[in-house]
């Protein structure tokens, strides 16, 4: 989406809220006729997000594979472009939006299509809150290009992704794309032994993370003396 193209939809939601239920998106163009959405310079094939949940949240874990697979060589600078998301929000993602959000189905406010279509936070936030966004940025901060199955280190995030999500990418480690995956990876193999981590057991081993990180070099530390000392502490605590 262009830059005035992007300020006119933002600051006109309430007057084209009633668009947000079409079953296409003709509209977008005839509210603002002046070309609002420039071709992206970056060849990808058709795909299709997964919409085929009862509940629309839990196509998350999914849809960071099939986003990610597909949108995986643009640069982290292309990527915190909010008029790339917005963009895909009201022309070629704008399907999925309407069954994220029940659109169809609902009455729906200006601020809640404010707040999903939209960045309405700080840029680190609006990345994570963003529902394409999110599962970009998920995709880029966990994938292993070197391992058998590179998207290993989201098994924890299948259940309950947005809040798990919005929790552990509010923190600063996660920046790293090893330590989030050691991380995630830690909760895995905890889980693997019978335990389960509860919200209230992964927010503390997050606090750990962090209180760690504000005195070691985090991405110094190899993955398995790191992987110990986070598995240490849910035992820890949790004996």
């Amino acid at each position: 989406m262009t830059e005035d193209a992007l300020a006119y939809f933002r600051g006109n939601v309430k007057n084209n809220l009633r668009y947000y239920k079409d079953d296409d998106t003709d509209w977008v163009k005839t509210v603002y006729p002046d070309n609002p959405l420039q071709e992206f310079k970056f060849k990808v094939n058709d795909f299709k997000l997964d919409m085929t949940r009862e509940k629309p949240s839990d196509t998350d874990y999914y849809n960071v594979k099939i986003l990610y697979d597909n949108l995986k060589n643009i640069s982290d600078a292309q990527a915190t472009d909010e008029r790339l998301w917005v963009g895909l929000a009201h022309d070629y993602l704008f399907e999925y939006m309407q069954y994220r959000f029940s659109l169809k189905d609902d009455t729906f406010s200006e601020d809640r299509i404010k707040k999903n279509f939209f960045f309405t936070y700080g840029k680190k936030r609006s990345l994570i809150h963003h529902p394409i966004a999110r599962l970009w940025w998920v995709g880029r901060l966990t994938y292993d290009k070197n391992a058998q199955n590179p998207y290993y280190a989201i098994e924890y995030l299948k259940k309950d992704f947005p809040a798990k999500v919005l929790t552990l990418f509010s923190s600063n480690f996660t920046n790293n794309p090893k330590i989030a995956r050691v991380f995630l990876d830690s909760i895995r193999i905890i889980e693997k032994d019978g335990k389960t981590v509860t919200r209230e057991q992964y927010h503390e081993l997050i606090r750990y993370v962090n209180l760690l990180g504000g005195t070691t070099i985090l991405d110094y530390l190899p993955k398995e003396y790191l992987q110990e000392k986070i598995i240490n502490h849910y035992f820890k605590q949790n004996k």
